[in-house]
């Protein structure tokens, strides 16, 4: 098929077919130049006496010039972020395509009127002799787009102005009722196999020195063309932090130039440079990335060296504990085919005690050269380690900031156990349940938060034991905002499966925004405790931790 030029495409009666308007002699060929309204050759000497007329200028070919990208950035996913998209990544675009504006959300039912009240007036339904435009399936415009490598964009008031400042000239368009302004305008193919020549395109993109973190696999076409027009393949990272993931970590590695961050998930562009940063700078975590979750899953073993009865870790030396939670992880691993599982151990460090102690506190300090040999067994073996509190009468901070040197390490993070905190000068272990005020985690999360920053860490776990909506007043108000920890509420209720599915249930109603979600297998005291392959297909969502008592 020829090339297609401005001015001289018409679309033919059948659907996405196109005809090229050229003079043709009797025999079929072309002539050498194209026929005047006398019937004489343009290129033929004019008539002494007489004016040539100035020959039309040759349209310039509908090509896509990339821009390289200025400085990081950050777009939306909608038609707004599709245009801002388009800002960033390009200087010219001669030819794109359009679907139409999405449609309204429907207008919800009106609710039944009181007994006695009249009723509301009822929406007025259109004629049902009215036939609705046909569905246009986004999926055929987007490859259309790719093939062509163009820009796609919805319909919007916006998308002229975008169209001025690329200096498009040819609308490949599926939105029938979208106005242009001065540009040629295509009908849209119906099938990718219908796809018009238009000079200069496809273009070939050179590679991009710039990558793009997007927070979902599924991206809306017009961020996927863009995308794809630029020579650009993003990089999903659902928790909008480039250090996700050992892949996109890498991708951040080799990055000389700006990033793209589409989506929500990376808020602004202060925000993604930061990042950014510390996804460069800091130490990986086992399996890869910086940041604990969603990137991997973590199966632990629980408990306190030494101490059989308060757990599966201190049943065994740590070269043992090792080679335990090892097996447990290649379970999980095959039920998780495709995702990263990494084994963890909890180490009870401060330990809730019946007798007050010398100090009134109601809890047992553990001495760093107790954990200290499973903390390095961890570390020698890619296994995660969390150091579990359970405070009696001290406050969370105070057991903390004891353990301090310890929690610089890179592999370590922090359990709060509200459970062991008492409140009041009454309360006793065992009388009854404890808890926490949010703002004394909050106040924890801060202090953990600055050590990370201050260290050059990366992101830590901070887990939330509970089980009773109760034992965290005012969960609503916990602050997610520092990159530098990860929430996770841990849902360690025992018994029944069904009074566990019940608390799982109970814990994980509102939880707050970014927060994630672990859950405990009691080897004693669940009846009866699930299987590896059962805690995957049963509990849902899948915890992201899941430890062993």
């Amino acid at each position: 098929m020829a090339a297609i030029k401005r001015r001289t495409l018409l679309t033919s009666s059948v659907a996405g077919g196109f005809l090229l308007l050229t003079a043709c002699s009797d025999d079929g060929t072309e002539p050498d130049g194209p026929a005047s309204d006398n019937g004489t050759e343009t290129g033929a000497p004019a008539a002494e006496g007489s004016t040539a007329p100035a020959p039309e200028p040759e349209p310039e070919p509908d090509e896509v010039v990339v821009a390289p990208l200025a400085s990081d950035t950050v777009v939306g996913l909608d038609a707004a972020g599709a245009i801002a998209l388009s800002r960033a990544l390009f200087e010219r675009a001669g030819a794109v395509v359009v679907l139409p504006a999405p449609a309204p959300e429907p207008t919800p039912a009106p609710e039944a009127s009181p007994e006695g009240s009249p009723a509301p007036e009822a929406p007025v339904s259109p004629s049902p002799t009215a036939s609705a435009p046909p569905a246009v399936d986004p999926t055929v415009a987007l490859t259309v787009a790719k093939q062509l490598g163009v820009p796609l964009f919805e319909a919007s008031p916006e998308l002229e102005a975008e169209l001025d400042r690329l200096g498009t000239h040819t609308v490949i368009s599926y939105a029938d009722d979208a106005a242009f302004g001065d540009r040629e305008v295509v009908a849209g193919p119906a099938a990718p196999a219908d796809l018009p020549t238009i000079e200069g395109l496809p273009l070939t993109p050179p590679p991009a020195d710039s990558a793009a973190f997007v927070e979902s696999a599924e991206l809306p076409p017009s961020i996927d063309a863009m995308l794809s027009a630029a020579g650009i393949t993003p990089v999903v990272t659902a928790s909008g932090h480039p250090g996700e993931t050992g892949d996109s970590t890498a991708a951040a590695k080799e990055l000389s130039g700006p990033a793209l961050g589409v989506g929500g998930a990376f808020r602004d562009e202060a925000t993604l440079a930061a990042r950014l940063e510390t996804t460069r700078s800091v130490a990986e975590l086992p399996g890869g990335g910086v940041t604990p979750f969603p990137g991997r899953r973590m199966i632990a073993l629980y408990g306190h060296p030494g101490a059989p009865v308060l757990g599966m870790m201190g049943e065994q030396p740590p070269a043992e504990t090792v080679e335990r939670v090892k097996a447990l992880v290649a379970e999980y691993q095959a039920h998780l085919p495709g995702e990263t599982v990494i084994g963890a151990f909890e180490i009870i460090t401060t330990i809730a005690s019946s007798s007050a102690g010398s100090d009134g506190n109601y809890s047992i300090l553990s001495s760093f050269e107790r954990v200290l040999p499973f903390i390095e067994a961890a570390e020698a073996n890619d296994i995660y380690v969390v150091l579990d509190l359970q405070p009696g009468r001290s406050t969370f901070l105070e057991q903390a900031k004891r353990y301090e040197e310890l929690l610089k390490r890179p592999w370590v993070g922090l359990a709060l156990d509200p459970e062991w905190r008492l409140l009041t000068p009454n309360a006793r272990h065992m009388r009854q349940i404890g808890q926490v005020g949010i703002d004394e985690i909050n106040e924890v999360g801060n202090w953990l938060a600055d050590l990370v920053r201050d260290n050059g860490l990366p992101p830590k776990v901070l887990t939330l034991h509970q089980f009773q909506p109760r034992m965290i007043l005012e969960r609503e108000r916990l602050d997610t905002s520092r990159d530098e920890i990860q929430y996770m509420v841990h849902v360690d209720g025992l018994g029944g499966q069904g009074a566990k599915q019940g608390t799982w249930a109970a814990i994980k109603k509102d939880l707050p925004a970014g927060v994630y979600l672990g859950w405990k297998n009691f080897e004693d005291e669940d009846l009866p405790m699930l299987t590896p392959q059962q805690t995957v297909e049963q509990v849902s969502p899948v915890p992201d931790f899941v430890s062993y008592q």
